[in-house]
């Protein structure tokens, strides 16, 4: 846990202040853009986009990126915080793949993303066999427990969200102080009711307090996740915006 802190520590504070977000956001073309995520912690998400990446090229990275992140953060971590971290892994994909698995047509991008072209590529009956296989112990209960809520009717801001979030408390370590887990979970449970622009700023402002709070905990790395996804969507749509308007999808 010591090493975790301390990578950790280092990594929070190279997360971007509001004024580099501004001039991120205010670039007019995707080289400033990249040039200004390049300076500060951004740059690991950013190191192979090119100024001239497609919309799906930067999606793809970005997954990508993310899913390599939490992967050795896992790695510093005890073993049994190891389930509980790496279902955070597939959190950019659990709607794709609930919609695969729903038995829905692939969407064009799919098919060249590292993860699920795989499933996107198989004829239906192979790919259903396919997620089955692959995430009977990771998505297994999720597709149960969606099926089961759209059939009768339960109501929920966010179905997926909220199944998620019920999984991830389900692999916590057992006998462990919880009370921080319980805090992050309500923190992140009232943001998936509101819009992105309204929830983040007050959802950092506490994050950073319980982040405050919770040094030598194992919550800090859950928190450090949460910054690093609110961070990562946004330069997201930041990227996106050049993209797409250089594809024409929206007005430049």
């Amino acid at each position: 846990m010591d090493y975790a802190q301390s990578r950790l520590q280092a990594r929070f504070g190279e997360f971007p202040d509001e004024l580099l977000w501004q001039k991120l956001e205010g670039a007019t073309d995707p080289a400033s853009a990249l040039e200004t995520a390049r300076s500060c912690g951004l740059r690991r998400w950013v190191a192979s986009v090119t100024p001239h990446a497609s919309s799906h090229e930067i999606e793809i990275t970005l997954r990508t990126r993310w899913r390599e992140c939490v992967t050795e953060i896992a790695s510093w971590m005890p073993c049994n915080w190891q389930a509980a971290l790496l279902w955070t892994r597939e959190l950019p994909d659990l709607s794709a793949l609930v919609y695969l698995a729903r038995g829905a047509t692939p969407l064009p991008w799919m098919l060249d993303d590292p993860v699920l072209q795989v499933y996107s590529r198989a004829d239906p009956t192979t790919r259903a066999v396919l997620l089955r296989e692959d995430y009977r112990t990771l998505l297994g209960s999720l597709f149960e427990r969606l099926e089961h809520s759209v059939q009768h009717g339960v109501p929920g801001r966010s179905r997926l969200g909220q199944v998620w979030l019920d999984e991830w408390q389900r692999r916590w370590p057992r006998w462990i102080d919880s009370a921080a887990l319980k805090e992050l979970t309500t923190l992140l449970d009232a943001a998936l009711g509101q819009p992105a622009r309204t929830a983040r700023p007050v959802l950092l402002r506490k994050l950073r307090a319980l982040f405050r709070r919770s040094v030598l905990h194992p919550v800090v790395v859950f928190i450090y996740l949460a910054f690093a996804a609110i961070d990562l969507q946004r330069l997201r749509a930041a990227l996106l915006k050049h993209a797409l308007a250089h594809e024409g999808l929206i007005p430049s």
